[in-house]
């Protein structure tokens, strides 16, 4: 029976990373904020959203977790669930990139558009070269656009 349960949880793992293979659409500033509300409409149906928001994981273990999450009930569609992922990773890379420099407070008390946060991230990128790839300054851009009027991640 284990090894039944085992198998069954590896061929989902499987699946569902063959899917996201399969999905080779750019991320796009929209993808961040669908993902963001995706994220808030679903995940506060079975818990708060202080525990995912406070979390730092990288893409693979946002990936489980959706899993996991998907396991127990939660509802996205193939979208929906690669929009909250994005989100996840690009929140996890603000926490951990952008903590190296200066305390999070600072930027996620500013509200800029899309834009402005590139520019803005860029030019800190610059302070440390190698530090933030392309993708990741992209990310963290969405991530601190659609992020809203909120100040702190709890």
């Amino acid at each position: 029976m284990r090894k039944t349960v085992i198998l069954v949880c590896i061929g989902i793992m499987v699946s569902f990373a063959a899917a996201y293979a399969q999905s080779d659409e750019p991320v796009t500033y929209q993808d961040f904020i669908k993902g963001k509300e995706a994220f808030e409409e679903n995940c506060i149906k079975c818990h708060s959203l202080e525990r995912p928001l406070k979390k730092i994981a990288n893409r693979e273990e946002w990936d489980l977790t959706l899993t996991k999450m998907a396991n127990t009930g939660a509802v996205l569609s193939k979208k929906q669930r690669r929009q909250v992922l994005e989100y996840l990773v690009a929140k996890s890379s603000f926490q951990v990139k952008c903590s190296v420099c200066h305390s999070l407070e600072r930027p996620l008390e500013k509200n800029k558009e899309f834009q402005d946060w590139i520019q803005t991230v860029r030019r800190m990128a610059e302070k440390r070269p190698g530090h933030l790839t392309d993708d990741e300054i992209e990310a963290i851009s969405g991530f601190l656009t659609v992020k809203g009027a909120e100040t702190k991640l709890y």
